[in-house]
């Protein structure tokens, strides 16, 4: 693959030189991404156990709804974000532990499983001599989501391998932390975006960029 195109993996929004066309097609692929990863959670946590009335609160199927103020900062910055946290009930689980950790990490293998959708798409349209910029956007961003939330930082899926050992607790770390350490974490990512700290280029973006290459070749 191109140099050019290797500097796009993952794609990040360039603020000096803005792409009107890029920019649009980045933004529809963070809320197919912020979708997907929602709904998969409450999907799951309903199948485990986790039945609401009010369905709809969870299942609306509305992008936008499920935006989340310091996600999307997230991923202006860092090429990554995350979807407002879906309303979970640990204690309807029968096993609210492990089960919490499965419902937080179905949101992420979801969006690894759009971008297999959307690989398989970008290397038919290689085979064909066809360029695409939008699958592949829709790639990065969603194989971006899919590592990042292994990362044990709240709101992120990681997380829930600390809280779900807390669940019992009425008012923990958790539930405090949850609030502040988002926006904390993007204004670390807007240090390190604006320093040229090269801290993600040298962990967490080679292993986007060699899922790239193995689900489109």
């Amino acid at each position: 693959m191109p140099v050019d195109q290797l500097s796009m993996i993952p794609f990040l929004i360039e603020f000096q030189r803005l792409d009107i066309e890029n920019l649009v097609i980045f933004f529809i692929s963070v809320l197919a991404a912020v979708t997907v990863n929602a709904e998969s959670q409450a999907m799951m946590a309903t199948t485990l156990g986790d039945i609401q009335r009010n369905s709809k609160e969870r299942f609306h199927f509305n992008p936008f709804l499920h935006m989340d103020i310091p996600g999307i900062l997230c991923f202006a910055v860092a090429g990554f974000g995350w979807a407002r946290p879906v309303s979970v009930e640990p204690r309807r689980f029968k096993h609210p532990r492990i089960y919490l950790i499965l419902t937080r990490f179905a949101g992420p293998f979801a969006n690894l499983l759009l971008a297999g959708i959307a690989g398989s798409i970008v290397s038919l349209m290689q085979n064909l001599g066809v360029e695409d910029q939008v699958f592949k956007k829709l790639l990065s961003v969603n194989l971006m989501v899919f590592v990042f939330n292994f990362l044990p930082i709240p709101p992120l899926a990681g997380a829930s391998l600390f809280s779900s050992f807390l669940v019992k607790g009425k008012k923990t770390w958790v539930s405090i932390s949850a609030k502040t350490i988002p926006y904390l974490f993007v204004i670390i990512l807007i240090f390190i975006r604006i320093s040229h700290v090269k801290i993600l280029d040298a962990t967490l973006y080679p292993i986007v960029r060699d899922l790239f290459f193995f689900i489109t070749r």
